[in-house]
């Protein structure tokens, strides 16, 4: 029978990469090495803080590691393991990092965690060094700044989905149980999500979060990036998802997507004053007033947002009277009564009005509403309620209108975003990734972050300006 398989050896696997990375050269690592200079934009705190942690003479050098860590994004090498098995059969990709000797596994991962916050500022380096290559490359793309959400799903116990299933299948078991007036209001998979622990047994910075259509136990991230995709901003944001206000899990993300949207720009344009943008991509999920009146009256940005339908009422709309009074939306003669000023943390303040025909009273001690119309709008106690922010209303006046042509074809480019942030996600393999540690995990990011970037400049050197993210190319 013919042998159909043919078995090799570790000394052919060494040849093969060698006769790889020498009939490559001018492709990948002699562009590399001839385009770009990682030096050239290591701050030099990061210099002074790897050379003085030690307190004697490093043997690798800081400029060593992280062309290590770019290299492996770039290739796609799964993990540190499979980094260092291939540092250690190809003496040519040693030397092109600057190792005499491979590091072991445990310099690698001491590396993200002792230099996390250097790492940080070595990528706000990087953006603040190519910003102005960006607009050489795209002038009117560079000018538009995307944002998303998104979560970096953690490696723990509880993001195993039977971990979820288990409370489910509990949960309709209970649910069966229920008598049939309440089973009607019962709502499982709700009642399931709140019995989940709120954060990771063990890793408290893994929470409970609702994101991709199901729950799971993520690293919360904003990314920003340019309209080509490349990446300006990671900030890693916390906040607790609880399950209250009667909301569904996709309503309780959009509340907290809207509320973080002004501290992740302020913390982006405290770190970079010089960078400006025309225009501002995002989901609905950052469809709130406060966020159309930072953009527009304290950043000069133009902001593209959809509506969220889920902040629309099926309920008719009260109008405004000669005076901006709202109106009752069955008898425009009859204004609503105002009824003060609600200040919540994190949102504007708002002027609240109430139903003209409803009114005030205390039974038993407690406030209550008592409403005399015939032929209510709503089902509420209280009668329609109308709120309007004190600048009147954002939301809806736009700088652009959102039946113009060009709002259309801008809004269009937010995918990038989406196409940088799988990018990312396959530069650290986060599918088979087992990294525990949140600092690392975070470093990980960082660093496929700068991979990008890098891979950006590369690319810009090959004069590739129609695809300057079209990184399959370096090494094809």
């Amino acid at each position: 029978m013919p042998i159909s398989v043919k078995q090799i050896s570790l000394r052919d696997v060494s040849s093969e990469f060698d006769n790889f990375m020498n009939s490559n050269n001018d492709s990948f690592l002699f562009t590399f090495k001839n385009a770009f200079n990682v030096s050239e934009y290591i701050p030099f705190s990061f210099y002074r803080a790897y050379y003085s942690k030690s307190g004697r003479k490093r043997k690798y050098s800081l400029e060593a590691f992280l062309n290590a860590f770019i290299i492996k994004n770039i290739l796609n090498i799964s993990s540190i393991d499979l980094l260092i098995t291939i540092l250690s059969i190809s003496k040519e990709l040693r030397e092109f990092c600057g190792f005499d000797s491979v590091p072991d596994k445990s310099r690698f991962s001491r590396f993200k965690t002792d230099f996390y916050e250097e790492i940080n500022l070595l990528f706000h380096s990087f953006v603040d060094h190519t910003e102005p290559l960006a607009y050489d490359t795209n002038p009117f793309l560079a000018s538009i700044l995307v944002t998303d959400t998104t979560g970096f799903e953690a490696y723990v116990t509880e993001n195993n989905p039977k971990f979820y299933q288990s409370i489910l299948k509990k949960v309709k078991t209970y649910a069966k149980k229920l008598p049939e007036d309440k089973k009607k209001t019962f709502d499982v998979e709700k009642y399931s999500g709140s019995l989940m622990p709120k954060t990771s047994n063990s890793n408290v910075d893994a929470k409970l979060t609702y994101l991709n259509g199901h729950f799971g136990y993520y690293i919360k991230t904003i990314l920003s990036t340019n309209a080509f995709g490349l990446v300006r901003d990671i900030n890693f944001y916390d906040n607790d998802n609880n399950l209250d206000c009667d909301l569904r899990p996709q309503e309780i993300k959009d509340k907290y997507d809207a509320k973080s949207l002004i501290p992740t720009l302020e913390t982006f344009f405290a770190i970079h004053p010089n960078l400006t943008y025309k225009y501002f991509l995002g989901d609905s999920g950052f469809d709130a007033d406060e966020n159309y009146k930072y953009l527009y009256e304290e950043r000069n940005i133009i902001p593209i947002i959809n509506l969220n339908p889920r902040n629309a009422s099926a309920l008719p709309e009260p109008g405004l009277n000669s005076i901006g009074v709202p109106t009752c939306p069955s008898d425009p003669e009859l204004p609503m009564k105002y009824d003060g000023i609600i200040r919540e943390k994190g949102r504007s303040n708002r002027i609240k009005y109430l139903c003209p025909k409803s009114k005030k009273a205390k039974i038993n001690g407690k406030t209550t509403y008592i409403l005399s119309c015939d032929n209510p709008c709503t089902p509420s106690k209280c009668g329609r309620i109308k709120n309007l922010t004190v600048n009147h209303n954002y939301r809806f006046n736009t700088s652009m209108p959102r039946d113009e042509i060009k709002w259309s074809k801008l809004y269009k480019l937010r995918t990038v975003c989406e196409r940088s942030i799988y990018q990312l996600k396959n530069f650290i393999q986060l599918n088979s990734s087992k990294v525990r540690n949140t600092i690392s995990l975070k470093a990980d990011i960082l660093l496929a972050g700068i991979s990008q970037i890098a891979s950006f400049i590369i690319l810009c050197h090959t004069k590739n300006q129609k695809t300057p993210l079209a990184i399959k190319s370096i090494i094809a």
